[in-house]
């Protein structure tokens, strides 16, 4: 079995059971325990799974892949897709701003404009709030790798305000599994924010498409607007198409 089946398979049988032992894997998929235990490395050091003695477990809940693990932005991607989503934006909006490098890249777009902004990451709140926008921060636990709250009362938090629109970011977009993300939290926010804006907005750059995660957040066909900066693969089209998915890219 190749190496990468092999993860994506260790990832859903962790996911579908919660916990996965060496000895198990190393039966069920034919190789040696020392190649399971390689294998648990290399997911732990993207931040996939948490090692504990004798197999693995998911990421801590407060905590996602730090940046070195997620790898360096995409700068000239999510510059692309802040551009097409600042376009969303009218003066006078309430909208929340999610944490990720391409909202961040957003945020840095609309310093000056006249909003009510909502977020959870504190690297968004310091870019706006020296201007004119109100900025509101959620509460919750700081997740240092990347400045983010997260957490219950962060999703308490949102569930009490609507939104005009909500940018959120994703971490892999997979065509039989749909929108996917890392960490728990990450990932019930997201859902949290869908539920709670009038439109709901994904930004995510080509690397995204044909990627797996920890965790399904959404289906393709979830009433959703993408932001992306350039066509994604034909499949992932069709599958956008069949379900009127709002796709926005150059």
């Amino acid at each position: 079995m190749l190496m990468d089946h092999r993860h994506q398979d260790i990832l859903s049988r962790l996911h579908g059971t919660g916990r996965v032992g060496v000895g198990e894997l190393a039966l069920v998929l034919r190789v040696s325990e020392e190649t399971i235990r390689r294998d648990l490395k290399t997911l732990e050091a993207r931040g996939l799974v948490r090692r504990v003695h004798g197999g693995a477990v998911p990421p801590r809940l407060d905590r996602e892949a730090s940046p070195q693990a997620r790898g360096k932005p995409n700068t000239r991607e999510t510059g692309r897709v802040a551009v097409l989503a600042e376009a969303l934006v009218r003066d006078g909006m309430s909208i929340f701003i999610d944490t990720g490098s391409a909202t961040l890249a957003l945020a840095r777009r609309l310093t000056g404009r006249n909003l009510t902004v909502t977020t959870n990451s504190i690297d968004v709140a310091l870019h706006l709030g020296t201007g004119p926008a109100r900025v509101n921060l959620t509460p919750g636990t700081l997740r240092s790798s990347d400045h983010a709250l997260v957490g219950y009362e962060t999703v308490a938090y949102a569930r009490r305000y609507l939104f005009d629109i909500a940018f959120m970011g994703i971490a892999a977009c997979d065509l039989d599994l749909g929108w996917m993300d890392d960490a728990e939290h990450e990932s019930v926010l997201r859902r949290t924010l869908k539920g709670q804006a009038r439109r709901a907005v994904l930004l995510a750059d080509c690397h995204t498409f044909g990627r797996r995660a920890t965790l399904r957040t959404f289906g393709l066909g979830e009433p959703l607007s993408i932001v992306t900066d350039s066509p994604p693969p034909a499949p992932f089209r069709d599958a956008f198409a069949r379900h009127a998915i709002d796709l926005i890219h150059p």
